[in-house]
């Protein structure tokens, strides 16, 4: 497997972590691609809700006994003063009872230096005084780990690009970094990293492993190379992965229609929403769906790019999964996909979707505007609603999840780890990776008290080793039960940690007076109506590779330019609908079928066969 671009730029998310953003990603899917996620809008956010891999060939029995070692050994770790807290979000019990003596897991029992070098993208929000080596976030960590981080370089954008890459493949790479998937398998390939199954067994800590824990060991997995923990990698959100409809309510109960429960349904509002004038100024001015130019289903669910409605077909474009025998092939070839083509496609003719999503350079401007009816969107759309309900105080929009024809409700999900931190091997004090991860985690969980004197809105990309999401996996899903329950008064206010708290006291104020303060409500709404839908029982898919062959670093571009022409043109008209055969035949005379034996023989090596 051939080097890919390592490291990247940081930003934030909606759930108040650090979001590790690759500058320019591994070409296959998952990456930064056309095809994939796409930028989240500022106003989007709710305020203040702050695998060629020989390590996949661990055998499962072997993974299995590792990871329940590490979960055994779990309560002899300590929280050194930075406690652990539930998956529920209220406050833990101290379990430093039982922590061997000369343990620290936040705290190196001697001052060292450890080098890295990490991207830094122009304009990123630093504290006056305060430099890339110098800032509040090197200081917390130095202050609360005995750890100096030495900076040797930094760049940004494609410097850094064509800078670290030129480092790693020369194996001039530093103590620790943080890296992308591709880079992490060729670093593991190469014989250049520390095995850190040893350090983290006896220093992760008990939050740390509780992370890990709620990916069902997944995460675990995804940083193992043949049978030894290789990196200490990040934690997806799952609940990200879900494509939620947003529908106009009050339109509805105005023409009176009932939720949408089927694509056909979908349809049928927006036809009425374009044809009788729900807005009622007298104009034939509305729309009845939002799109956008990227189509394809990525991971994450992002605004407007009907990834709920291609899941209906139980369609996975862009993404490498199982057929019925069991052979990995990739989702934008199916059947099912030319059927979601087509449907999008008669609604377009119809008039019944944004003539110019196309164009739209924000997609969410129609939604605000008050002219759109419905569009697809994830969990955390609140903010779009709050700033629509602004504009036009009328407006209320509601969630739903569509169905596929069976009734079952269908979820791509989020590769559970696509950053990893990584140790050269031979380093002195590996441990320190883990006393960092520990650390950072308690500080981005907010479980260390002092965390509180730490200004969030300096970009996460500061921190010493890169920025990546440390979170539950199923995190929206555990806040969103433990807001209801201190709602109903079935928990003490009291006994929720700071986030929480916080959540909490936003909703009792918005309970007095409902939607008076849309900044307030905007916080915690995520969290009630769109997390209830996600805990339904759902039909959940993973991509089986996300990472990069050889043939794809030469012909992926390409292959994602056809896929993307195509299906657009299709969906405007300007093709017919069997122009997707052509375009079946066409990807994989391209290249697409080498591409399809190459990802299938690193799934199977992945198993072991």
């Amino acid at each position: 497997m051939r080097l890919r671009e390592p490291l990247g730029e940081a930003g934030a998310d909606r759930h108040g972590n650090g979001r590790a953003r690759l500058v320019r990603g591994g070409p296959g899917p998952g990456g930064n691609g056309p095809l994939n996620g796409r930028t989240v809008p500022a106003h989007a956010r709710p305020a203040n809700v702050k695998t060629k891999r020989e390590g996949y060939a661990m055998k499962k029995a072997t993974t299995w006994i590792a990871v329940t070692a590490l979960a055994v050994l779990a309560s002899a770790c300590g929280s050194g003063g930075q406690g652990a807290e539930g998956g529920s979000g209220q406050k833990a019990a101290d379990p430093a009872a039982g922590q061997p003596a000369k343990i620290d897991p936040f705290r190196m029992p001697n001052p060292i230096e450890v080098t890295t070098f990490k991207s830094v993208s122009a304009g990123a929000k630093l504290t006056a005084g305060d430099t890339v080596e110098n800032n509040q976030y090197t200081r917390y960590i130095k202050d609360k780990t005995n750890i100096d981080f030495k900076i040797l370089w930094y760049a940004s954008g494609t410097d850094y690009d064509q800078k670290s890459k030129l480092a790693i493949a020369s194996g001039d790479i530093p103590d620790v970094l943080m890296v992308d998937e591709p880079t992490f398998l060729s670093l593991a390939e190469a014989g250049q990293l520390e095995d850190l199954s040893g350090v983290y067994e006896k220093y992760a800590s008990p939050l740390t492993k509780e992370l890990y824990a709620s990916t069902n060991n997944k995460a675990i997995e995804k940083a193992t190379y043949k049978g030894k923990l290789m990196g200490i990698p990040n934690i997806s959100v799952q609940a990200d992965a879900a494509s939620l409809l947003w529908v106009r309510k009050d339109w509805l109960d105005k023409l009176g229609l009932q939720p949408p429960k089927s694509v056909d349904d979908i349809a049928a509002i927006a036809k009425a929403f374009v044809e009788r004038d729900p807005d009622g100024n007298g104009k034939a001015d509305t729309i009845g769906l939002t799109g956008s130019s990227g189509i394809n289903v990525p991971g994450k669910a992002g605004h407007h790019n009907w990834k709920g409605l291609f899941l209906a077909y139980n369609a996975y474009p862009a993404n490498w999964i199982k057929d019925g025998s069991g052979k990995i092939v990739y989702g934008s070839l199916s059947p099912e996909t030319k059927q979601a083509l087509g449907k999008l496609r008669d609604m377009y003719a119809a008039g019944l979707i944004d003539k110019e999503f196309a164009l739209r350079k924000d997609g969410n401007q129609p939604v605000i505007a008050g002219q759109a009816g419905m569009f697809f969107g994830p969990w955390w759309s609140g903010g779009v609603v709050a700033d629509t309900m602004t504009n036009n105080p009328k407006a209320e929009f509601e969630p739903y999840l569509i169905p596929d024809a069976k009734g079952q409700y269908n979820n791509l999900m989020v590769p559970v780890s696509n950053r990893f931190i990584v140790v050269k091997k031979g380093m002195k004090h590996p441990e320190a990776a883990v006393v960092y991860a520990n650390t950072f985690i308690a500080a981005q969980r907010k479980t260390d008290p002092d965390s509180a004197k730490l200004d969030f809105t300096v970009s996460a990309e500061y921190w010493p080793i890169g920025n990546a999401t440390y979170d539950y996996a199923d995190a929206v899903e555990r806040k969103s039960e433990t807001l209801k329950k201190a709602m109903n008064g079935e928990i003490k206010p009291e006994s929720l940690n700071p986030e929480m708290k916080a959540l909490y006291d936003n909703a009792m104020i918005d309970k007095a007076k409902p939607k008076a303060d849309l900044k307030v409500w905007r916080t915690f709404y995520g969290y009630t109506a769109p997390a209830e839908l996600l805990k339904r029982k759902m039909n959940q898919v993973y991509s089986e590779y996300t990472a990069t062959t050889k043939t794809m670093e030469r012909k992926w571009a390409n292959l994602q330019k056809l896929e993307t022409e195509t299906f657009l043109k299709i969906v405007m008209g300007e093709l017919p609908l069997d122009a997707f055969d052509k375009f079946v035949a066409d990807w994989k005379s391209q290249g697409g079928d080498d591409i399809t034996k190459e990802v299938q023989q690193e799934v199977d090596k992945s198993k072991g066969k």
